[in-house]
């Protein structure tokens, strides 16, 4: 049984995510050598995305959810790994919403489907972030959002299933699969393995409204901050920002709905947590509907957004579909 409580660690200082200008520098770099932009604005002009999600509610939870069910919380850090936790959970979800959106890869020209794993993988979150913290090039705890992103598109990821010829078993989340790599970085096998599943394209998303567009778009988006929340939620799965976390997570979901600015007096964005089921108290239902919002998830106020660094990652390149699956689109509610 582990000792480490992040919510304890965390509030009391522990740094699970470090900015770093330089690394910054080189994944955006990295992103436009390899034909992307690394500018939101301009993809979201690029690509149609703007406003997109203006007056909505976006759900890509339950896109996650029934592409992946049982899948969240997933179960909480037993390290310092939170960027690589906010990075799979980025993965996932949008992995979940190409699957959903029922269309050929654009690349590959095939359907993607669900790839095969235990059902224990998919409790424990079917995109392994212990196979991209293995890449960090130290043993030591915490990472780089842009780091982590570089290497969601550069290094490629693993599901939770076992791998014989690799030697390890990452069906569930443990302290054993958290030291897997590090230093050194796995070896050429690991590499060859990983990198038939990428993200291909990434881009630094900034403030409320692109976030917003990106999310309504089937695209989530991960981040670091040094906001802490609340540990109840209110009836309405809101938290209130307090405190301050050296941490990683990820955006499922954003209400711009005008009952929603009506109460709140501005939008709200759905924080996903890797802590399992941390918070103590509190409602689940989204405002004005049925729909649960995920244990371990909670609404905040979206102009925390704004003192956030943001990655969408996306075009994950999944697995051929089974010609018995299918799935419809969802959109927004």
């Amino acid at each position: 049984m582990s000792e480490f409580d992040p919510v304890a660690a965390y509030s009391s200082g522990y740094i699970g995510c470090r900015k770093d200008p330089r690394a910054d520098e080189v994944f955006a770099d990295y992103v436009l050598r390899y034909g992307g932009d690394p500018n939101g604005a301009n993809v979201a002009f690029d690509w149609g995305l703007e406003q997109a999600g203006a007056g909505k509610l976006s759900t890509l939870w339950l896109t996650l959810e029934a592409v992946f069910p049982g899948c969240l919380p997933g179960p909480a850090q037993l390290y310092g790994d939170c960027v690589s936790h906010g990075a799979a959970h980025c993965l996932g979800a949008s992995l979940a919403a190409e699957i959903y959106s029922n269309k050929p890869d654009e690349v590959t020209g095939k359907l993607e489907g669900v790839p095969d794993m235990p059902a224990e993988g998919v409790k424990n979150f079917p995109i392994a972030p212990e196979s991209l913290f293995a890449w960090r090039n130290s043993n030591s705890d915490g990472w780089v959002c842009s780091e982590a992103a570089q290497t969601a598109c550069q290094k490629g990821f693993l599901i939770r299933k076992p791998y014989p010829n690799l030697k390890i078993d990452l069906t569930a989340y443990t302290e054993k699969t958290i030291k897997l790599g590090g230093y050194p970085v796995p070896g050429e096998d690991w590499l060859q393995e990983s990198k038939q599943h990428v993200a291909r394209t990434a881009t630094f998303v900034k403030g409320r409204e692109q976030c917003r567009d990106f999310l309504a778009s089937g695209f989530a988006v991960f981040n670091c901050s040094n906001l802490g929340f609340e540990r109840t939620r209110n009836e309405d799965g809101v938290s209130r920002q307090v405190g301050s976390w050296g941490h990683s997570q990820c955006f499922l979901g954003y209400d711009d709905r005008p009952e929603t600015h009506k109460k709140y007096g501005q939008a709200l964005v759905l924080w996903c947590n890797s802590w399992g089921k941390w918070q103590s108290s509190g409602g689940r239902k989204v405002l004005g509907t049925d729909l649960l919002i995920p244990e371990g998830c909670y609404w905040a106020l979206a102009d925390t957004i704004d003192r956030c660094q943001c990655i969408a990652l996306s075009s994950v390149a999944g697995w051929p579909r089974r010609k018995h699956t299918t799935y419809g689109a969802m959109g927004n509610v």
